[in-house]
């Protein structure tokens, strides 16, 4: 009997072990990721297509991540503007977009992988 009691306690912390360190995004820290936004050219211009890039630094795993690129005039004068950004590699994520009216513009990246979803706001001039 009391084998049998020992052999379930030792089972069950066993299962216990291996399951509670296992989760979605096994050792990612939300405070770890960091996101810096660039665009190419680095003065943009109204008229001007221009790529928009999200550096994004800090995840666990680069696999299964997406961005998506949502574009606000600073002042809400227009809708925003969603768009899924592509990896291009090393943890960068791309868009390309016209600016068709000068001014600050703010820009909210939202990174989702598994159950994580971060999203940083960054502030973008046009000239």
């Amino acid at each position: 009997m009391r084998h049998t009691i020992a052999s379930i306690v030792l089972g069950g912390l066993l299962l216990l072990s291996v399951t509670g360190c296992s989760s979605p995004q096994q050792g990612q820290d939300p405070a770890k990721v960091k996101v810096e936004l660039a665009s190419e050219p680095a003065n943009v211009q109204v008229g001007q297509k221009v790529k928009l890039i999200a550096n994004i630094s800090g995840l666990a795993e680069e696999e299964g991540a997406n961005v998506q690129i949502d574009i606000r005039k600073s002042d809400n004068s227009i809708l925003p503007d969603t768009k899924d950004a592509s990896s291009i590699g090393k943890g960068q994520y791309s868009v390309e977009k016209t600016f068709e009216k000068s001014g600050a513009y703010s820009i909210y990246i939202h990174l989702y992988q598994g159950d994580l979803h971060i999203t940083k706001k960054k502030e973008l001039q046009v000239s």
